[in-house]
């Protein structure tokens, strides 16, 4: 008996330090319904090549949602992640093929974002415009282009 009070009372003082941050993701200025795609990177790398591609690579998401969104004034997401470096790419794919459809000039037919609403020139952000440090409660507001 004295074993497992014991064990419980180590195994309470860890479960105290045991902590994930949240993330709250606000969406909002969505058009129509459809499939939200949204990645969370925490590698520059996996996310430059993703946001570069037609189609969203699974290869280096640290986290994500895919799910079908009804039109809306805004939507609100909330996750658990550790602390850390993070990126959000994401695209409202409204006829549900998998991957963000662009015109005949590459300009995206869906609507799609990223987090701090970086915008890059003539292509997407980079991870560098794109980063936010998540650390406690931590909110990133997303207006869909």
């Amino acid at each position: 008996m004295k074993y497992h009070a014991k064990f419980f009372l180590l195994l309470s003082l860890f479960s105290f330090n045991i902590s994930a941050d949240e993330l709250t993701i606000n969406l909002s200025g969505q058009t129509k319904e459809g499939v939200l795609s949204l990645a969370i990177y925490d590698n520059p790398d996996a996310y430059n090549y993703s946001v570069k591609g037609e189609k969203r690579s699974e290869e280096g998401v640290f986290s994500g949602i895919e799910t079908f969104i009804e039109l809306k004034e805004s939507h609100e997401f909330v996750i658990d992640l550790p602390e850390g470096i993070y990126a959000i790419a994401l695209f409202v794919d409204a006829n549900k093929n998998l991957k963000i459809d662009k015109n005949f000039l590459g300009i995206p037919k869906e609507q799609f974002g990223f987090s701090n609403n970086a915008m890059g020139k003539l292509s997407a952000p980079s991870f560098e415009q794109a980063k936010f440090q998540v650390e406690g409660s931590t909110t990133q507001n997303i207006k869909l282009k």
